[in-house]
């Protein structure tokens, strides 16, 4: 099997453009959420979110004409890629397009509720009542012809292999919140059977908008406690964590094939050492199965950068999980939930927990979990909270547990060539 390594870091959220930005925010406590005011019609409407503010997708698209079909999705995928591309140091002439491919995490996307306004207006009926019939016939034919290119699944991954053409093996994982990071999994799989030298993994969304929070509050499982400051209310593993507070985001992170990356000089980040994936409720399945893929044992692993998701009854079974799989091991084990730093980002959340996982790896400091304070039960093992702390570590494990999706873990290493 090929050894695989990571030589670049791309990651824009609210708290800034680039994994830098996002690092320092996270490590230092800085939360990007708060109160969000949209207008519609005269008429506003508060939530509390961590918004991208003064985003210019005309940065990283250079074909302007393109925007006219990009989704805020899949701009912010497109900067996303566009940062890891450039952290990477790669040059043109540097690999071989048809060996470099594009696998990310993404979903149906949310429109925008001024595109269909006039389609709707179009299709009422006698009873001022939205006619499904009438809108079928009449509500989609005033659409934009390519309204539909807007909002498919795979159409980030696309925009990125053509504006970067990146010929080699092309997906998109739509699992919900772990799809970013089983993405970056596939994509190890990839490089490791030789069907590839380099692969551009990660995830992007963004559901700040009033669809895209309708279908969360019918869901039940926003933080319904908006009162007090908005930096304070996202609580992972917080006897009252009262769900998540929604971000949105893009995180990508160019993975390559050991000895492509020493040949061209790469900095490597970290070494991904093994992926583990299962069905909802398989959080310790696919913990287990990422240290079994590894070849290591629970007591390698110091670190683990925890979804930390903020609902109870989720964060609850990633607890018992880390009981079960690290044991006795669970007192050395040090815990950081990053998401009340720029909200719950949907599928790019597992690829920018690994982001983040990888440069405290390289700084061999675990980050604070911002407004933990009461944990829901004993843990037995230890949280990070307050403050960085320092800790000597080799090995990090990185886990993504769907909301209402499926589970996935990744393990990477510090880089050395001696090791095997």
């Amino acid at each position: 099997m090929k050894r695989v390594v990571i030589t670049g870091l791309g990651a824009i959220t609210a708290a800034g453009e680039g994994s830098s930005a996002l690092w320092e925010a996270v490590k230092s406590g800085c939360s990007a959420i708060d109160a969000i005011h949209f207008q519609d019609s005269g008429q506003g409407w508060d939530a509390i979110g961590a918004r991208i503010a003064n985003f210019e997708a005309e940065k990283y698209v250079t074909q302007r004409k393109s925007l006219k079909v990009m989704a805020r999705d899949i701009q912010l995928a497109v900067a996303g890629a566009s940062l890891a591309m450039e952290d990477s140091k790669l040059k043109k002439d540097g690999y071989d397009c048809d060996r470099f491919g594009v696998i990310m995490g993404s979903g149906v996307l949310n429109h925008e509720l001024d595109e269909l306004a006039y389609s709707v207006a179009n299709s009422l009926g006698d009873d001022k009542q939205l006619d499904i019939k009438k809108f079928g016939d009449a509500g989609l034919s005033s659409l934009f012809p390519l309204w539909l290119l807007k909002y498919l699944p795979n159409m980030p991954a696309c925009h990125i292999s053509i504006l970067f053409d990146l010929r080699g093996m092309n997906n998109t994982i739509t699992v919900g919140a772990s799809g970013g990071l089983q993405a970056i999994g596939e994509a190890l799989r990839i490089i490791q059977r030789g069907d590839a030298d380099l692969m551009l993994a990660g995830g992007a969304e963004s559901k700040l908008n009033p669809v895209g929070l309708s279908q969360y509050k019918i869901l039940g499982a926003l933080c319904g406690d908006t009162a007090g400051d908005p930096k304070k209310i996202y609580k992972p593993f917080h006897q009252n964590s009262k769900g998540f507070v929604v971000g949105e985001g893009a995180a990508f992170l160019v993975l390559e094939e050991l000895g492509h990356a020493q040949k061209r000089g790469a900095k490597i980040y970290a070494e991904v050492l093994g992926f583990g994936a299962s069905y909802r409720d398989g959080h310790s399945i696919a913990m287990n199965s990422a240290l079994k893929d590894a070849k290591i044992s629970s007591d390698q692993i110091h670190y683990l950068q925890a979804s930390g998701i903020g609902i109870q009854r989720e964060d609850q079974r990633e607890m018992e999980a880390i009981r079960e799989v690290f044991g006795q091991h669970s007192k050395n084990l040090q815990v950081s939930a990053s998401k009340p730093i720029i909200g719950f980002t949907g599928f790019s959340a597992g690829a920018l927990d690994l982001v983040i996982s990888t440069m405290a790896l390289g700084e061999q400091r675990v980050p604070p979990t911002l407004n933990y304070e009461k944990t829901i039960q004993e843990t037995g093992f230890k949280i990070s909270s307050q403050v960085m702390v320092s800790q000597s570590m080799e090995c990090a494990m990185t886990n993504a547990f769907g909301f209402n999706g499926q589970t996935a873990s990744i393990i990477t290493r510090v880089f050395g060539e001696s090791k095997k």
